[in-house]
């Protein structure tokens, strides 16, 4: 579902007095270290807007979605030699789990690595 509702978001650092010639830097600095968080996020291309005053830094974020964009998140699980016994079925490792990522054992995936098998479980 794609999010269209946006905000403007207002940062502000009230500080002691900052030594006027180095107020570009720090408002540089300040703006960098926001948009480096908001990209990770999964926020980008994003107009920011710095502004600075000896007591005072602030970023202003312009149309910034009031929502992130929902990203797959992969959990790993026991590695499948614990994960099912002689028999094939399921043991506890397994079903635990499965049960903590709120599906059952055979809506698990398996996932190979260079260090073995494991069971996995992709969500949204």
């Amino acid at each position: 579902m794609a999010n269209t509702d946006t905000r403007d978001l207002l940062i502000e650092i009230g500080t002691e007095e900052l030594p006027p010639k180095a107020l570009s830097n720090l408002a540089l600095a300040f703006e960098q270290g926001i948009r480096a968080g908001l990209e990770q996020a999964g926020f980008s291309g994003l107009a920011l807007r710095t502004f600075a005053t000896p007591r005072r830094l602030a970023v202003l974020i312009e149309r910034l979605p009031t929502r992130q964009a929902d990203r797959p998140q992969e959990r790993r699980g026991p590695a499948l030699s614990a994960a099912f016994g002689p028999d094939g079925k399921p043991t506890r490792a397994a079903e635990g789990f499965a049960r903590s990522c709120g599906v059952t054992v055979a809506d698990l995936l398996t996932q190979d690595t260079d260090k073995g098998a494991w069971l996995a479980h992709v969500s949204v």
